[in-house]
């Protein structure tokens, strides 16, 4: 009878092992649907590659999970990006459990290439060291705040900065403490109502699209101005912000675009070719002025000079 008791007694121990197990498998299958389940990419990763990755991040790195195991994430983060990728890595390593965070981007085979927001922190396990790497797709993020940002920068008609951001660029050159030299010119576009009149509004919007598409072809090409920016200010009215040049270069310059101007030529309805002139108006900052509005008070009254002298001219502010 007692050997019988001591059968049973290895019967519940057994019965009891295989539930304990079994109830560790259902817990980590549980578990994986879970982590599977998460909007984010997630991976368990060694120094040494990568231990679990669940069903997002498989699917941002476009690899099956028995690919991945074993890989390193830095195979996958595109070579401009890898120097800051790695440190992100060794950092998370190193600095227990707090996170630490970086954008990057990865490239996966022929698909397109993906703007990420990476976290990593290290887990608190005994042993080799294991950080966990949570990952997101923000590309679509990105392109509308940047398109946003856009928006909020640039004129809508033309595509030009517009007046507000023009204005808070050049105060920023304004307010440096070894502020380089800072020049505007003003552009007013000759009998431009005349033009409206003549041919319709269409036509006037076109061309002060093509004044901004000629522009954003000729800024890039002054010379020693790198941060020259064009700008809608008003409606006919543009203008030029020049950080260290000079007024004596910025009169060349806005020159130069001149007559660059007056070979465009642009098609009417009626099959007309459109010329158009601008007068232009070139003020240095000088610390009398003060603040951006003095300096373009006296750009705005070199440009009249410009419009009384006859137009299609440039006039330096006294």
């Amino acid at each position: 009878m007692e050997e019988f008791d001591l059968f049973a007694d290895d019967i519940d121990d057994v019965n009891t092992i295989v539930k304990t197990q079994e109830s560790l498998f259902d817990t980590e299958q549980r578990l994986g649907a879970m982590l599977d389940a998460m909007p984010i990419g997630l991976l368990f990763h060694t120094q040494q590659g990568i231990l679990y990755a669940n069903d997002q991040a498989c699917q941002l790195l476009r690899a099956q999970k028995s690919e991945l195991v074993g890989r390193h994430f830095l195979d996958y983060i595109r070579e401009a990006e890898f120097l800051e990728a790695n440190s992100l890595l060794q950092s998370a390593f190193e600095a227990g459990q707090k996170a630490v965070e970086t954008e990057s981007v990865i490239a996966c085979g022929s698909g397109p290439d993906k703007l990420i927001k990476i976290t990593a922190s290290r887990l608190p396990w005994e042993g080799t060291p294991v950080i966990q790497v949570l990952f997101q797709d923000i590309t679509a993020q990105k392109r509308a705040e940047q398109s946003l940002r856009k928006l909020s920068i640039t004129d809508e008609l033309t595509g030009a900065f517009n007046r507000r951001h023009v204005f808070y660029e050049a105060e920023s050159y304004l307010q440096q403490e070894k502020r380089p030299p800072v020049t505007i010119a003003m552009l007013d576009v000759d009998h431009f109502k005349s033009v409206n009149d003549t041919y319709g509004h269409a036509l006037g919007d076109m061309v002060l699209k093509e004044i901004t598409r000629l522009a954003h072809g000729f800024v890039p090409t002054i010379s020693n101005c790198k941060s020259a920016m064009f700008a809608r200010i008003g409606g006919e009215e543009f203008l030029f912000l020049l950080p260290g040049v000079t007024k004596e270069n910025g009169f060349a310059i806005v020159d130069e675009f001149r007559r660059t101007m007056m070979r465009l030529r642009i098609p009417s309805d009626d099959g007309r070719l459109v010329s158009i002139t601008a007068s232009f108006g070139v003020a240095e900052y000088r610390e009398e002025d003060k603040s951006i509005d003095k300096l373009l008070s006296r750009a705005d009254a070199a440009l009249y000079e410009a419009k009384a002298n006859g137009r299609n001219q440039v006039c330096q502010a006294k």
